[in-house]
């Protein structure tokens, strides 16, 4: 018990600690003002300042949520597999999520288009290795979003509830 307690405790703390960072990070990119002049396709642009602070936090975030997610899963999956009985054995859903993601990931790539497209500026967008990429996480994105709405409803109706 008191173990659970340091965990939900340094899960606190944790998360506290991110959410100052990030709220660090955004005041900064909002408050301090717009100050970095960029040139694009003959148009003078105005930037604010913490615009790479602001992209290199998001990527650490990302960063440390798959980290996390894989972690634990790794962590849990070990946990199951020391198990001695198999009665108590937890089934667990981290490799089936793992390994549907990679299908969806994997359908994308194939479904993805390499024709070239126009983008709002009118500059030609040709790169197959950027076609390819914007279209698979578009559709990764589609599909999993919609899953997790799927899921999220299931799950409040109560079709994931513990058998006993």
């Amino acid at each position: 018990m008191e173990n659970e307690n340091k965990q939900i405790k340094a899960s606190k703390w944790a998360l506290t600690i991110l959410f100052i960072l990030s709220a660090v990070v955004l005041v900064l990119f909002f408050g301090v003002g717009y100050g970095n002049k960029t040139s694009l396709n003959g148009k003078n642009l105005t930037d604010p300042e913490f615009t790479g602070l602001l992209l290199i936090w998001l990527y650490s975030l990302v960063g440390i949520c798959v980290a996390s997610v894989l972690g634990f899963g790794i962590v849990a999956g070990i946990r199951n597999l020391k198990t001695k009985t198999s009665g108590q054995r937890r089934t667990g859903f981290a490799g089936w999520v793992f390994i549907f993601t990679a299908v969806i990931l994997v359908v994308s790539y194939f479904l993805s288009s390499t024709k070239p497209i126009r983008k709002g500026d009118h500059e030609l967008v040709d790169s197959i290795w950027q076609l390819q990429l914007s279209d698979v996480c578009l559709y990764s994105i589609y599909t999993l979003v919609a899953v997790s709405i799927i899921c999220s409803v299931l799950s409040m109706i109560g079709i994931f509830k513990a058998r006993k």
